[in-house]
């Protein structure tokens, strides 16, 4: 890294990878799939009590089926992995250092340097922001251990490069 550089050091807890995961989970399910759902069940519920038999119940069924596999399993793979990899740190911390042009994440696992542009999304929540590297793998930053010049320096930095801040 360069030497205009800022080190930060990161903690994390149980609760705050729960708290992540359980916040991605919302947001990517959101409340329109709900929605949809819910309109689904209630059509299917209606045409088997009047006695509809026909192909499109069972498209129905097969479809909310899908529905709830998809969602429990996209909360459990997310929810496991992050906890697995969590409960097997020694030392609960991660050392994210930033520059102009990159950014690393140390932990006892090892270390990992990215352009700025390696980040596609920045999603905000009270306590934390999840920095996505693809749709499904993102970092978790723990904003007890940021001060708002450095929660603003890192938002400039990735929006800047191109990710899109929500």
């Amino acid at each position: 890294m360069n030497n205009n550089q800022t080190v930060f050091k990161l903690h994390f807890s149980e609760p705050l990878i729960r708290r992540a995961v359980w916040a991605f989970w919302r947001r990517v399910t959101g409340w329109r799939f709900f929605v949809a759902i819910a309109l689904l069940l209630a059509s299917f519920i209606y045409s088997v009590c009047s006695g509809d038999r026909s192909w499109w119940v069972g498209v129905t069924a097969t479809i909310l089926i899908f529905a709830a596999a998809f969602t429990v399993a996209l909360y459990a793979v997310h929810y496991r992995s992050s906890i697995t990899r969590f409960r097997r740190m020694r030392s609960p911390e991660a050392v994210f250092e930033v520059s102009d042009a990159r950014f690393r994440v140390t932990s006892d696992f090892g270390s990992s340097e990215m352009p700025w542009s390696a980040i596609i999304e920045v999603w905000r929540f009270p306590g934390f922001w999840l920095l996505f590297l693809t749709r499904a793998q993102f970092i978790t930053l723990p904003l007890a251990d940021l001060d708002s010049e450095a929660r603003e320096l890192i938002l400039n930095h990735a929006s800047s490069h191109g990710a899109k801040v929500l």
